[in-house]
C-alpha cells in the first residue's frame, strides 16, 4: 500500500508539472492510476503475511506431494509448461493461480506472470501463498489442527480442480487419487 500510495503521488506531481508548464495532458491520461512498483524481492520473500506455512514441515510436506503429483517428483525448471499447456514448473502453477495471488495478497499484486516464472524465489512464494488460499479462504480449513495427510488430500483435490469444482464435489482422475494415495501411504515417497 505504501508503494501504490507514494507512485500515485509521484504520479500526481508530474502531471501537475506537466499542468504547469502548459504541456497539454489528455484526460484520459489524468485519470490512469500508474502502475504499482514492484516491491523488492526480499522483502516479499520475507513477509510472514503471504503464507503463513511456507518454510514450516507441513508446506515441506505439502509442496512435495504437489511436486509428487505433478512432475513425478522431478524438480523441472519454473517455466516448463505441462503437456496440457495450461501449467508451469514443478508444482503445475498456473496464470489463473498466479492472478488469484496476486488479487488477494497485496505485497504480490505488482508481480506478473512473467515474474513468477522467471524467479525460483518468486514462484515458490506464490505456490505457498495459493496453498494457504485454497485451504483458508476457499476452503475454510483448519489446516493447524488436521492431520497433514488429511491436509495433503484436500490440497491436492483443489490443486488440480480448482476451488469452484473443489466445492461443488468433483472428483480427481482416478489415476491422480491412486497417485496421491501413495505419496500418503509411502514414507520412501516422501522427499
Amino acid at each position: 500500500m505504501v508503494y501504490h500510495n507514494a507512485a500515485l503521488l509521484m504520479y500526481r506531481n508530474a502531471l501537475a508539472l506537466f499542468c504547469a508548464a502548459g504541456i497539454a495532458v489528455s484526460p484520459a491520461a489524468i485519470s490512469k492510476e500508474a502502475p504499482l512498483p514492484k516491491p523488492p524481492l526480499t522483502m516479499i520473500l520475507s513477509d510472514n503475511s503471504t503464507g503463513t506455512f511456507a518454510g514450516t514441515g507441513l508446506w515441506r510436506y505439502l509442496r512435495a506431494g504437489i511436486n509428487y503429483l505433478e512432475a513425478s517428483g522431478k524438480e523441472v525448471p519454473i517455466h516448463y509448461r505441462h503437456p496440457g499447456g495450461k501449467a508451469y514448473g514443478p508444482l503445475a502453477l498456473t496464470p489463473i493461480a498466479i492472478k488469484d495471488v496476486r488479487l488477494h495478497y497485496p505485497l504480490l499484486s505488482a508481480y506478473k506472470l512473467n515474474d513468477v516464472l522467471s524467479d525460483r524465489g518468486l514462484y515458490e512464494k506464490f505456490a505457498a501463498a495459493y496453498a494457504e488460499l485454497l485451504l483458508k479462504h476457499y476452503f475454510k480449513i483448519d489446516y493447524i489442527s488436521m492431520p497433514k495427510e488429511k491436509v495433503f488430500e484436500a490440497l491436492q483435490k483443489g490443486w488440480f480442480l480448482g476451488p469452484t469444482l473443489y466445492k461443488k464435489g468433483r472428483q480427481v482422475i482416478a489415476s491422480r487419487q491412486r497417485r496421491a494415495a501413495e505419496y500418503i501411504d509411502s514414507p520412501t515417497v516422501i522427499i
